[in-house]
């Protein structure tokens, strides 16, 4: 039987010993690590490209929203404001006197002894200043508070013992118009009675010229 000699047997056990050789393998397993380090790090530069791409998309769209925000909120205050005064308006025809309506009623309550010299309107405003403060609940707006007085000089040509004056007042408190408008407390009186007096063309017959306040009720509006 023929005897066989593997005079390579040594170098092939010495190239099997190097490609075994751990340092080898923790060359080629730390290549595969930075290769992977590279690709996560590319993977996060892609991913945060992306991300800076949404955010500058997202505040770009924030930035229209709040412009559209504060044309809204513009168009909304100038909306309350209009409201505002429209219903300063209405609440102003609502509440104010309207003098042919006065005139109208003051000539339903005439009487035939009475003769009306002068009728005389008297409207005064009181302003007071809004008051601003920090603590809640305690600023107040401005407001104004109307007064109007009507004045009527007449003469009485009546008995004295009739007292049509008095009987005009009466009949200028029942009237539906001045009951809604006069104040409820002390909205009539007197002022100046004069003598009697002979009327200069007729003087037969004599008169008593006197002055009647008819006050309203105050208005106060903010």
């Amino acid at each position: 039987m023929p005897i066989r000699i593997n005079l390579l047997a040594e170098e092939q056990y010495l190239a099997e010993m190097r490609r075994r050789d751990p340092v080898k393998r923790g060359a080629w397993l730390g290549g595969f690590m930075v290769f992977l380090m590279l690709l996560w790090w590319g993977w996060l530069l892609f991913s945060s490209h992306n991300a800076k791409n949404a955010l500058a998309g997202h505040e770009a769209s924030i930035k229209r929203i709040e412009g559209k925000s504060k044309d809204t909120g513009d168009q909304i205050k100038k909306a309350g404001d209009i409201e505002k005064n429209i219903h300063g308006l209405n609440r102003m025809a609502t509440n104010r006197v309207l003098w042919s309506a006065c005139m109208n009623a003051l000539q339903e309550c005439t009487l035939e002894q009475i003769q009306i010299t002068r009728v005389r309107g008297e409207q005064s405003y009181n302003v007071v200043p809004a008051v601003l403060s920090k603590e809640r609940g305690k600023s107040k707006p401005a407001s104004s508070t109307e007064r109007i007085v009507l004045v009527i000089t007449a003469r009485d040509y009546g008995r004295p013992e009739d007292e049509t004056s008095i009987k005009l007042r009466d009949k200028i408190l029942a009237n539906p118009w001045f009951k809604q408008h006069l104040a409820k407390e002390n909205a009539i009186s007197f002022k100046g009675f004069s003598n009697p007096t002979a009327d200069k063309d007729d003087p037969t017959r004599v008169f008593v010229s006197f002055t009647m306040e008819c006050a309203f009720t105050e208005q106060v509006r903010n």
